[in-house]
């Protein structure tokens, strides 16, 4: 069951076949060993959650995702986050899943709610509000959580309280729009205070077109967890992205003397000899 609140937690991000030509071949031909692989890789490397998506050409997702959260979950015995934008393939694959996976994600779009809400409230899920619809991605600080405020009241008439809702108020690189971290670390604090909701980024995107991209991403990373974010959607295998996130936590005092850190730097010592 996830629990927010607490620590960070880590959404591993690489089972996605987007750009990944070798995952897509594989789930093309229904090897889920592969898959398996992948998430056991990122539970290995601190992974909370393990993120799966099979949104690809040529591919069924109604038939493949629920097998795919079936697999994953048996491989590390860690819950998942189904990742689709076909109503049809999350809705099969909340009827496998452990009862507290988490949805990603229900947009602001009307048709999206309705059918995606009453699944994720039957099967005592978790979800993710992403504050975009149809028209896109609001740029100003009052559009986004306006529009994170109408998914939130609409969840509540299914009886989905702001415990089990993750906002992902999302991020434009910084080299497009200056005003891009500051905007998204408002909606942060706000989403929190104002409505009780978890929040969630996916950090990569703020350094689309910049050098050195590993170490923007890290340093929004801190500023985000300093500011109260719930989870974070990366590459568990990326060097330094899990030791930045558990050494932010330890500074923000959500790892009362470095425990978890402390843990995962023995880890790591214990492999390299």
């Amino acid at each position: 069951m996830i629990e927010l609140g607490k620590k960070t937690l880590i959404i591993g991000e690489r089972i996605n076949p987007t750009g990944r030509q070798r995952l897509a071949t594989e789930l093309k031909a229904g090897n889920l060993e592969y898959v398996a692989e992948e998430a056991r890789a990122q539970g290995d490397a601190g992974a909370d959650i393990i993120d799966v998506n099979v949104g690809a050409p040529g591919i069924n997702e109604a038939e493949l995702l629920p097998r795919m959260a079936l697999a994953v979950q048996e491989a590390t015995g860690l819950p998942v986050c189904m990742d689709s934008s076909d109503p049809a393939a999350l809705q099969a694959a909340l009827k496998v899943a452990a009862e507290g996976s988490l949805v990603n994600s229900v947009t602001g779009d009307a048709d999206v709610m309705d059918q995606l809400l009453p699944a994720v409230a039957e099967h005592n899920a978790l979800v993710v509000a992403i504050t975009k619809n149809h028209a896109g991605i609001p740029m100003g600080f009052e559009e986004r959580m306006d529009m994170a405020r109408r998914i939130v009241s609409r969840a509540a008439s299914f009886g989905i309280g702001p415990e089990r809702i993750l906002v992902d108020f999302l991020t434009m690189p910084v080299a497009s729009e200056p005003d891009s971290v500051s905007v998204t670390l408002r909606c942060i604090v706000a989403g929190i205070t104002e409505m009780g909701v978890g929040t969630v980024l996916g950090a990569s995107n703020i350094s689309f077109g910049m050098p050195t991209r590993n170490i923007v991403n890290a340093s929004f990373l801190s500023m985000c967890i300093r500011s109260g974010l719930s989870a974070a959607i990366v590459n568990p295998l990326e060097p330094g992205i899990v030791q930045t996130i558990l050494a932010a936590d330890m500074l923000c005092g959500r790892d009362p003397r470095g425990r978890r850190f402390l843990a995962d730097y023995r880890a790591r010592r214990r492999e390299a000899y």
